[in-house]
């Protein structure tokens, strides 16, 4: 059954931000400290951190350069023809297993209607209109004969979803400090590295979606999946139960979340402290929990894990998400200066 995640709640959540819940420290990145303390006797080794891969030399094609627009949130849209018609605004959401247009822009196109098809979003299931899309373009990528599923604008928030039905075996970069993103074919990984400040990680995956299995979140072992389509990350029941409540940056408090499909659900938000992914943290990260349907349906409702949304992703100058060669490829924000992280990242490249 289809999964559809990511843009749903940004309209409940922004207002919980801006009414003052992240006051304080700003989101900071670095490297992880090395933990000397004697592992307990039951504890399972971390994996040893990835090869670093140059960027410039892992796909034989050149991929596609397109501008990013930035819309009244963090997420990223580019344009995208259906047939000959457009270019119209696409969000990209590595959260979503399936393409989404608007309700009014089918109309509009006067596309064949399909079947009803059941989903699930982060307030459970729903049955929602989809359509037939002869052609969707978006700069040379071109996929054919594709079903979307039809959300109205004012919930999905643009004209247009792009999902993992589209990006499958692909290579999707999102460059920040440049404003860009290219979609490309999938790299070969283990390639030796030049790039000092791209840290690569390895995933897992599960119904087209990558896991990132070698993270803590303040100390606990999470999956990560990488969201694009989402403000904010989203964390599973299990997840918050496994952290200490007196840790978190502010007290958990509750919100209101408003779905794709126009269902509405509650979580708690708060602020955890840090979250490592390999060996690099992001600290004070802003985030909603809830037992959302999407983690039961990716068998993960009873092991801690999340969904990374823009906001912590924008801390780093570039991320590639590989769907093909199952990596993501991290690089550190441009003058990066901290010598300690920059003999780390020499020593496990040299490996």
């Amino acid at each position: 059954m289809p999964i559809v995640t990511g843009s749903h709640f940004r309209r409940s959540l922004w207002s919980v931000l801006a009414a003052g819940a992240l006051s304080g420290p700003a989101v900071a990145i670095g490297v992880a400290q090395t933990d000397t303390s004697p592992p307990a006797a039951n504890a399972v080794p971390l994996a040893e951190p990835a090869a670093i891969i140059p960027e410039e030399s892992v796909t034989d094609a050149t991929p596609d350069l397109m501008r990013l627009n930035a819309d009244m949130s963090d997420r990223m849209t580019m344009p995208v023809e259906i047939g000959a018609a457009g270019p119209y605004p696409f969000l990209i959401d590595t959260g979503s297993h399936r393409s989404i247009i608007s309700k009014e822009l089918a109309a509009r196109l006067a596309l064949m209607a399909l079947p009803p098809v059941e989903i699930i979003s982060m307030a459970g299931r729903a049955t929602v209109p989809s359509v037939h899309l002869d052609q969707l373009s978006f700069g040379t990528q071109v996929v054919n004969d594709l079903p979307a599923l039809i959300i109205a604008h004012s919930d999905l928030g643009s004209a247009g979803l792009i999902g993992l039905d589209s990006l499958r075996d692909k290579r999707l970069t999102l460059d920040f400090r440049k404003r860009q993103m290219t979609i490309g074919k999938s790299s070969p990984s283990g390639l030796a590295s030049h790039d000092r400040n791209t840290i690569v990680v390895q995933a897992k995956s599960k119904f087209g979606q990558l896991i990132l299995v070698n993270s803590k979140l303040d100390g606990k072992r999470v999956n990560v999946i990488l969201d694009t389509g989402a403000d904010i990350s989203v964390g599973n029941m299990a997840l918050f139960n496994s952290l200490k409540q007196q840790k978190l940056v502010i007290p958990p408090r509750p919100v209101t979340l408003h779905a794709v499909t126009g269902q509405s659900v509650q979580a708690q938000f708060t602020v955890v402290r840090r979250l490592q992914i390999d060996f690099v943290n992001l600290e004070n990260v802003p985030m909603v929990f809830l037992d959302a349907a999407p983690f039961a349906e990716l068998d993960l409702a009873d092991k801690p894990s999340m969904l990374l949304g823009m906001k912590m992703l924008r801390m780093f100058e570039r991320v590639a998400i590989d769907f093909g060669a199952r990596h993501v490829d991290f690089q550190l924000p441009q003058g990066f200066n901290d010598e300690e992280t920059r003999e780390k990242l020499r020593q496990f490249a040299s490996r």
